[in-house]
């Protein structure tokens, strides 16, 4: 073997890796600069301070503030007497928890305004027993990215499960 590729019939392809004719007169480089590893500049340059708690990348917009929208104190009012109706049929302490602390935290304002809707929506159909409404509502909060709604899924599912399991019996 003398060092040197056997050569090739066929066209190279993507993936294949370059063809490199070292030799004693063409030696292989010491280092490559593309491969060294460089650490990131922690406080290089004052200019980039900001006032604010994130740093501003160019070309991308800000970070929210607050998640949520303020309280529609329309859809609050109707959903928050439908929860607490079912909240009585409940005996789990716990759901009965998530469940305030889920209407504690809309109130407060961190919902958005679909969420709102959504949740108002679905006590509306459980107090219906609209079970198609209810799979709809459901399945649209369960898609939701929204941290706050996603916390109470378990809660609003076990509501949801009682109330079919009373119109079935009914």
């Amino acid at each position: 073997m003398s060092g040197t590729s056997p050569k090739k019939d066929y066209p190279q392809g993507w993936n294949d890796p370059p063809i490199l004719n070292y030799s004693p007169t063409n030696p292989p480089p010491k280092s490559r600069i593309g491969n060294k590893r460089v650490a990131f500049p922690i406080g290089a340059s004052s200019s980039n301070q900001n006032t604010g708690n994130h740093p501003e990348v160019q070309g991308i917009p800000p970070l929210p503030t607050s998640i949520g929208d303020p309280c529609v104190q329309e859809l609050y009012a109707k959903a928050s007497v439908n929860f607490i109706k079912l909240l009585e049929q409940v005996d789990s302490p716990s759901i009965k928890n998530q469940i305030t602390e889920m209407l504690s935290e809309w109130q407060s304002g961190k919902l958005s305004a679909v969420s709102q809707s959504l949740l108002k929506d679905l006590s509306s159909y459980i107090m219906e027993g609209n079970t198609c409404g209810i799979n709809e509502v459901q399945l649209k909060l369960a898609m939701q990215t929204e941290p706050y709604v996603k916390n109470y899924i378990q809660a609003l599912s076990y509501l949801v499960s009682k109330s079919k399991h009373k119109t079935e019996t009914a």
